[in-house]
Order: C-alpha cells, then sequence, then structure tokens
C-alpha cells in the first residue's frame, strides 16, 4: 500500500516539477503518489513518473479536492496546494509523528509559511487556533477550543468516511474549516506537524491568478459558511456528508474559466485581468 497520497486542486503547471522533486526529499522513508485535478496536462518532464496521477476536471477547487480523493490509495491523504515547495524529510517526520501517537481520527496538521515568491514567515502557534482569528471567533458554531488545518494529514478511509469536502462551497479554504470542525466534533484532535512543512508562494486580493479565488470566498463561501456555523452545534450535526456530494456541481467552474477552454496555465494569467 502506498503511505501518502498527496492531493492538490492545480493549475500551476510551470511549479509541478519543482514542487514534486521537493516532495521526493521531504517524504524520503515512505511511499508517496502525488495527485493532480487540473484542467491542464502534466508536462512533459512528469509523464513518465510512475506516481504521479493526473485527473483532468474544469470544475472549480473544492470539487476538484473531492473527485481527487476517490483516485488516492494512499493510507495517508496529505491535502496540500501547487504553489507549495517541501522541506526536505519534514513529510517523513509527520508521518512517523502520526503512526508513532495519533489515533485514526487525529490530525496533523501540516504548517506552512505564506508569502510573496516563497518569502512567507512562520506563524505563531496561535494562528492554528480558529478563535485566534476574529472572523471565525464571532461564530457560535465554532468552539473556542478548536484548532484549524489548511493542510492536513490524516487517514484516507476516516476522510472518505465523513464525506469529504462540501462542494456547495466553491473554493477548499471554509469547507477546510469545516472539515477539521467536523473531525473534532467526532473526537478527533489535532496536532501541529513536528517542522514547517512547506513554504507558498501569494498572490493577495486579485492580483495574478487570485482573482475567482478571492471572489469565490468574499462573494459566495463566507456568506454560506457564516450561516452556516451561526448556529451552536452545526459541525455536530453533519459530522457525515455524502462521499458523492461532488456530483451535484458543475463540472466547469464560470468564475475561473469565463466560457472559455484554457490549454496552459499562462491563459489563466490573461483570463484573471479580464
Amino acid at each position: 500500500m502506498i503511505d501518502v497520497s498527496v492531493l492538490m486542486p492545480a493549475i500551476r503547471v510551470p511549479n509541478w516539477k519543482r514542487m514534486y522533486d521537493s516532495i521526493t526529499l521531504s517524504c524520503q522513508k515512505y511511499s508517496f503518489e502525488l495527485v493532480l485535478v487540473s484542467p491542464f496536462d502534466l508536462p512533459d518532464s512528469m509523464k513518465d513518473l510512475p506516481n504521479v496521477k493526473l485527473i483532468k476536471d474544469f470544475g472549480h477547487p473544492t470539487r476538484a479536492a473531492q473527485i481527487g480523493l476517490l483516485h488516492c490509495e494512499g493510507r495517508l491523504l496529505y491535502h496540500c496546494v501547487d504553489d507549495a515547495l517541501f522541506y526536505t524529510s519534514a513529510i517523513d517526520n509527520a508521518v512517523e509523528m502520526h503512526d508513532k501517537h495519533l489515533s485514526g481520527k487525529d490530525v496533523v496538521n501540516m504548517r506552512y509559511r505564506e508569502g510573496s515568491n516563497f518569502s512567507g514567515q512562520e506563524f505563531p502557534p496561535a494562528f492554528w487556533w480558529a478563535h485566534y482569528h476574529g472572523e471565525l471567533a464571532a461564530l457560535p458554531g465554532i468552539n473556542k477550543e478548536w484548532k484549524m488545518s489548511m493542510h492536513p494529514l490524516m487517514r484516507t478511509g476516516y476522510l472518505k468516511s465523513l464525506g469529504g469536502w462540501d462542494c456547495s462551497f466553491e473554493y477548499i479554504n471554509h469547507p477546510l474549516h469545516d472539515l477539521m470542525f467536523r473531525v473534532q466534533a467526532d473526537g478527533g484532535r489535532l496536532y501541529d506537524s513536528p517542522t514547517t512543512a512547506t513554504s507558498c508562494d501569494h498572490h493577495g486580493g486579485r492580483t495574478v491568478d487570485h482573482a475567482a479565488i478571492h471572489d469565490a470566498q468574499t462573494l459566495s463561501d463566507k456568506p454560506k459558511f457564516d450561516k452556516m456555523y451561526a448556529l451552536p452545534g452545526t459541525a455536530r450535526s453533519r459530522i457525515k456528508i455524502p462521499l458523492n456530494n461532488w456530483e451535484s456541481t458543475p463540472d466547469y467552474w464560470q468564475r475561473r474559466f469565463k466560457g472559455t477552454r484554457p490549454t496552459n496555465y499562462e491563459e489563466i494569467l490573461a483570463l484573471n485581468n479580464d
């Protein structure tokens, strides 16, 4: 069995090979597969790699993650992003921690840095607590004892048993919060990774390739999430959701692609400014 499935909704093809090479240094003791869900093909430099899967889809990122989950064969799943570079031995350290010390419901929060051109610094330990963030602390449905993880490492079978992510959300930020709160409502706990796992590039607001994500979060996902978690007990009432919930989502993300069928990342950049 494969040890780790590294899963990513993905569009940033120019970064993929460099990112893959960093995973090979981060996960040397365990076997891994990289599962990419993207509208684009693999670059020539990756087409012969036996542990890389690419699933083609033009849907939104949460739908992409859910589809990718169904193709993951690893006993553990690590959800990440394709503008990440992985630190040497970080995945090894996290898998060892999970195997030795965590229960089947527990999650390793794979800590990351984030900044323009990979310039981000480490977040303070309090950052990973939900109530550190005012917009989450204000919601009655979010327990002050809960943590959050945007890049979780957890048992694939357990994730599937929970139904994965809620694909009624377009971008995966809010459904990741929802998933981690459902885990904790189900008795699981979140533990910070022993070391920082990745350094991620970052584009703020509507810049570079980020307009669709920014608009999805602010115009659609956040209002929906805030309404959902305005009620105490929300997570406990929805610990398990249908695994096939992605099937009711559009197979084409209009907000990103704007009626086109781009064939490469550069066309995404052009669309971002339209």
